[in-house]
């Protein structure tokens, strides 16, 4: 017969059973839908065709999934997924990852803690440096040794502070570390034609811009044609210095090969940066697991969205995290599965 000691005693037994076992994990391999926005890009150009690519990869692998654009800038996608407004945004670097966590314009309080990292999309995102060889000319320019010693008068093609990553991670920082600032630039006597690269390379193609400071892909087809109908030259610069500028948002300095774009008769620095999909805190880990896993088991499929994910692309680098986010958790689950991470 069982008395209440042995009961007691088999109950124990159980409850320290159940203690000792590792929590269930649920499992993701169905096909059952998800719900997701993805923001950050514009609503025209290569970011939203990339978004709009990688979502409709994730409709096809989840079917019946509700998987949405939001149009954004850099730096307002990653205020929209802090704030649940968006659960990813497609286009943020170093620089928004930086600036965010810190609280620094263009956002107004610390995010720290409100987003995390999901995957590296692409790491080739140059930043051009580019004058009109007659600006050039008539002010002795070739370097930003010569910008800083010289103060000319410049008409500035670059973008505004809510597209972090093509002003204050790029531009910004490699004028501060060859001694001078953005807002020097006015001080001199000029301005600026604030708007993204195809408004900045309209502005020199017009002649309302001397010098041209935003991303685009090495050997861009418009900035071919631009060279063709009006002289240009790469503004050179210091390694070294070139090098301080990328690192302090985590970019990387690099060199554009000569022959790039025919008026370039050698190699050139620039800074080039990596481009991140992110997550807000608010997200579930079957959602950014099942994305993930759309993504990463689809290589060729989102090559062939074009453009920098043509070229740079990989799902042996999508775990790739420079900036050292924090992994959300259905990211970092799904690169332990596959053994791209430890």
């Amino acid at each position: 017969m069982f008395n209440a000691r042995t009961l007691l005693a088999a109950a124990v037994a159980v409850g320290a059973a159940a203690a000792g076992a590792a929590p269930a994990v649920a499992d993701f391999g169905d096909k059952n839908p998800i719900t997701v926005t993805v923001t950050g890009a514009t609503p025209t150009g290569y970011p939203r065709t990339m978004v709009e690519g990688l979502n409709a990869i994730v409709r096809e692998a989840y079917p019946n999934s509700a998987v949405s654009f939001k149009p954004n800038s850099p730096g307002g996608g990653v205020l929209a997924i802090a704030n649940g407004e968006a659960d990813f945004t497609a286009t943020a670097t170093g620089t928004e990852i930086k600036l965010a966590n810190e609280g620094k314009a263009p956002f107004s309080a610390p995010l720290k803690g409100k987003f995390s990292f999901v995957m590296q999309l692409y790491d080739n995102q140059f930043v051009h440096f580019l004058m009109t060889k007659a600006w050039a000319d008539e002010n002795g320019i070739k370097s930003w040794d010569d910008i800083a010693n010289k103060k000319p008068r410049m008409r500035l093609a670059i973008n505004r502070p809510d597209n972090p990553q093509v002003s204050i991670g790029g531009p910004y920082a490699v004028m501060e570390a060859h001694g001078f600032t953005y807002e020097d630039i006015q001080k001199w006597g000029g301005s600026y034609v604030l708007g993204n690269s195809a408004i900045g390379l309209d502005a020199i193609t017009d002649g309302k811009a001397d010098v041209f400071m935003n991303a685009r892909n090495l050997g861009d087809a418009l900035v071919k044609d631009i060279a063709g109908k009006r002289a240009l030259l790469w503004i050179d610069g210091d390694t070294a210095k070139m090098a301080k500028a990328a690192s302090v948002f985590n970019n990387k300095a690099d060199m554009v090969p000569k022959g790039t774009y025919a008026f370039m008769e050698k190699d050139y620095p620039t800074v080039r940066m990596s481009v991140f999909l992110l997550a807000g805190a608010h997200v579930s880990e079957e959602v950014v697991y099942k994305y993930v896993k759309a993504i990463a088991e689809s290589e060729a499929r989102v090559q062939a969205v074009g453009g920098s994910l043509k070229t740079s692309f990989a799902t042996a680098k999508m775990a790739t995290n420079p900036a050292n986010l924090p992994y959300h958790p259905g990211a970092l689950r799904y690169y332990k599965e596959k053994g791209l991470m430890k």
